[in-house]
């Protein structure tokens, strides 16, 4: 199986799998979204006081080498629980599946973790220890949200979306085991 066909097959299990959810549990899921694309938003906020948008923009993108596993099950979950229109990875870009040629495909708050709260050696020296300090707060919330999904949903979610797919194939093992 293609990486593109993988990706396809992952995104269709697990937007049925989410359709199944109690609605109790896609209202908790809900919430968390809301919180985590809140979180990412003040992230690229607090980031851009180091001018991050012009130190990514002269780079474009060289810190996205290597990016495609870290779009996880919970990165999809968001834009479920969002009701947000997916973007189509290409998985023959030698950079990475979500990036383009003007840039990432996804909107900060609903990058993965990995790619949100990378923050180069560049813009490390650059930022103001008041920004450091908020970065490391907003990363240590969404660290806990991202475990509240693993809790939640009966699965570790770590790994990328083609890794826990894959993994869920072989293993015959469902990817949301919520009590439904």
């Amino acid at each position: 199986m293609t990486d593109q066909q993988l990706w396809s097959a992952a995104v269709e299990r697990v937007r049925n799998d989410y359709q199944a959810l109690p609605q109790a549990l896609k209202m908790q899921l809900a919430n968390l979204s809301a919180e985590i694309m809140d979180l990412k938003a003040r992230h690229q906020t607090a980031a851009a006081t180091a001018a991050a948008n012009d130190v990514c923009a002269e780079c474009r993108g060289l810190c996205c080498r290597f990016g495609k596993h870290h779009f996880t099950v919970v990165d999809l979950l968001v834009y479920l629980s969002a009701g947000r229109e997916l973007f189509s990875p290409s998985f023959d870009n030698p950079v990475c599946p979500y990036h383009s040629g003007s840039g990432c495909l996804m909107e900060p708050s609903l990058r993965p973790f990995n790619c949100i709260i990378f923050i180069c050696e560049q813009l490390e020296t650059a930022l103001e220890e008041r920004a450091r300090a908020d970065l490391a707060g907003i990363e240590a919330r969404l660290r806990r949200i991202y475990g509240e999904f693993d809790r939640l949903l009966g699965n570790r979610f770590a790994n990328g979306l083609l890794i826990t797919f894959q993994r869920a194939l072989d293993s015959g093992a469902p990817l949301l085991n919520a009590a439904t």
